[in-house]
């Protein structure tokens, strides 16, 4: 689904997740969106330098580590595509608001990248069933 090109500029954890720059990531979202996939929700990573893993850990500038999750669930009786625009809206809303000026610690190893979850219709219809 992703060019060649993308998914090399992306960080791909061990387990095959991929993590996105927050410069990436609209274009990550334009191509789900236009293939119907609903972006159920996100993470961010910390990724040190050279690292094949990441820590949903990220070091603040004052107080503990914090994670940074968010999810989009849909409405009772929502259309699948009403859904998936929601679904991006929040998704471009958390990346652009995460993490927020002063969060981090200025001197920070690493960089911090965003790790979307998606689904087709079909895989949420499932998922939807084995929940009941």
């Amino acid at each position: 689904m992703f060019s060649e090109e993308m998914r090399k500029e992306a960080f791909k954890a061990t387990n095959g997740e991929f993590g996105w720059t927050r410069a990436q990531v609209p274009r990550i979202v334009e191509i789900l969106t236009e293939r119907d996939f609903a972006i159920l929700g996100g993470e961010l990573w910390w990724v040190l330098d050279g690292a094949l893993t990441w820590n949903g850990l990220i070091p603040q500038r004052t107080g503990a580590d914090a994670v940074y999750p968010w999810e989009t669930k849909q409405h009772r009786d929502e259309p699948w595509s009403e859904f998936v625009r929601r679904c991006a809206s929040d998704t471009i809303a958390a990346v652009s608001t995460w993490p927020r000026s002063g969060d981090l610690p200025s001197n920070l190893p690493g960089r911090v990248l965003y790790n979307l979850t998606w689904v087709s219709e079909a895989e949420y219809d499932e998922l939807d069933r084995r929940a009941v």
